[in-house]
């Protein structure tokens, strides 16, 4: 009795010990397993702070840039003109570029551009839906979102039949459209007396394109004069424009007295060449589009 019973005391404690040895064990691969991940955690933080920036533009080159070398150079920084200038000798492994040479890169805040960016599409988007406004409450055959940044007209609604000659309705229609410009312009151009609700240094546009589109078969007769009678169609619509209002002739992209500015309204066509296009002059559209100075 007393040997069986001693024999049962050594196998409940040595069960008892591996119990313990496995309990010890497991918490041992648990502990690995929690600083396994922090430090996978802390790895890509750091790895996100390493290649992080905080310009989308650097972000996006840094994740492409695998093998950043230091160099030291003489930098040339215009922080007025946010220019930056390096020797080109510098761009490349050997010493292939001339010490004189340089290359320069032009560089912006990110918050101040897109700040200005944003300005700009707003001012456009601002006033294009006035123009359209004052153009559809005076009846005139507006087309189009202005959204898309031109006031559109079908040319069936200003010109004869096959002709850049303007009808009746399309003559009233020039009066409109350029009472409707010369009140919204000059706050945003140059060369003529701005109204006392301009905003000093506001957007200013760059050009004010009198467009005509049409499509044509360049391969034949119609459609080559097609292509002429459009380009007649603009230039009309613009001298009815600048008739109308004078006004509209004087304004400029830039002030006159820099010398290299250009009028603010000019005259545009385009043709796209397309099989099977519609006789001359049909379909053609006459549009006045705006473009912002960036």
């Amino acid at each position: 009795m007393r040997r069986k019973r001693s024999r049962a005391v050594d196998v409940e404690e040595g069960e008892s010990y591996y119990v313990s040895m496995t309990d010890m064990m497991v918490g041992v691969i648990f502990i690995f397993i929690i600083m396994l991940s922090y430090f996978a955690f802390e790895f890509r933080a750091s790895t996100a702070k390493l290649v992080g920036a905080k310009q989308p533009e650097t972000a996006a080159l840094l994740q492409t840039a695998g093998n950043l070398k230091s160099r030291n150079a003489d930098l040339e920084v215009d922080y007025q003109a946010r220019v930056l200038c390096v020797p080109e000798a510098l761009l490349s492994d050997g010493d292939s570029g001339t010490p004189t040479e340089r290359r320069c890169f032009s560089f912006a805040q990110p918050a101040q551009a897109s700040a200005q960016a944003i300005a700009t599409v707003d001012a456009r988007r601002v006033l294009l839906d006035s123009l359209d406004a004052d153009l559809r409450d005076a009846g005139a055959p507006v087309s189009g979102d202005p959204a898309s940044g031109s006031l559109n007209f079908k040319a069936e609604k200003l010109f004869l039949p096959g002709s850049a000659n303007l009808s009746p309705e399309g003559g009233k229609v020039a009066g409109q459209v350029a009472v409707t410009l010369a009140r919204r312009l000059p706050c945003m151009g140059y060369g003529a007396p701005a109204s006392a609700g301009c905003t000093p240094g506001g957007p200013r546009l760059m050009v004010v394109n009198v467009l005509s589109q049409t499509s044509l078969d360049v391969f034949t007769p119609e459609g080559q004069m097609a292509a002429s009678l459009a380009l007649q169609r603009a230039a009309v619509f613009h001298q009815a424009l600048t008739g109308a209002q004078p006004l509209l002739a004087k304004l400029r992209n830039a002030p006159p007295e820099q010398g290299a500015s250009q009028p603010l309204l000019r005259v545009a066509s385009v043709g796209q060449s397309a099989e099977g296009a519609s006789k001359a002059g049909d379909d053609q559209t006459v549009s006045i589009q705006f473009q912002m100075v960036p």
